[in-house]
């Protein structure tokens, strides 16, 4: 197994919590032991991918609610509705440009991984928030650890690396080539079968 780590993700473009970045050193040092090959890879910033993918995504939904939006639009939630709505002050040479900057991005990780079986970074920042905590432009303040590969299309899973200080779960992404579902899947099977994470459940809370 050949892994490629995207460390400048989650170490300097949008650094993770301690025990996220923990977390999946532990899980690159399980997969060294198990004889696989590890090593970083570099690839442009993940604000320049979650440029392309948030623009293109809020694009798409306006595109579908636009006539619900127009009838009903006190009916939507203020968080989904005002960040689609974001949307209609995005252009045509925008929509185009982000375009042809995804068909960059996306050969741009496909020549990384040629001699790459999966790659490695992290799937959240941290613990998840509590849902009241979270700002309506969240989602706008830092890149996206998930934007990366649904702009490209590559295949990607989470997998449960251990806990936070919260007691919430924290993880990693793992993301292989396209078609290659089976071999990824057999990679996140491999460590989350090896380590005790799949036996605990965070506490319920009130």
């Amino acid at each position: 197994m050949r892994i490629g780590v995207i460390r400048h993700f989650f170490e300097t473009d949008h650094r993770a919590s301690d025990a996220t970045r923990a977390g999946i050193e532990t899980a690159l040092d399980f997969f060294r032991k198990e004889g696989a090959e590890v090593r970083d890879i570099a690839l442009s910033p993940a604000a320049d991918y979650h440029a392309v993918g948030y623009l293109l995504m809020i694009s798409e939904a306006f595109t579908l609610h636009a006539p619900w939006l127009r009838e009903r639009f006190a009916d939507y939630g203020e968080l989904f509705r005002d960040r689609v709505c974001l949307a209609a002050t995005v252009s045509g040479p925008d929509i185009l440009q982000a375009t042809r900057r995804r068909r960059v991005l996306c050969r741009e990780m496909a020549e990384a991984m040629a001699d790459l079986d999966i790659v490695v970074s992290a799937s959240q920042p941290g613990e998840a928030p509590r849902v009241d905590s979270v700002p309506k432009w969240a989602n706008m303040e830092k890149p996206s650890f998930t934007m990366p590969f649904n702009v490209t299309g590559f295949p990607a899973i989470s997998v449960c690396t251990g806990f936070g200080t919260g007691g919430l779960p924290v993880a990693m992404q793992l993301a292989g080539k396209p078609f290659t579902e089976p071999t990824l899947l057999r990679a996140a099977h491999a460590y989350e079968t090896a380590m005790p994470w799949r036996g605990k459940r965070p506490a319920l809370v009130g």
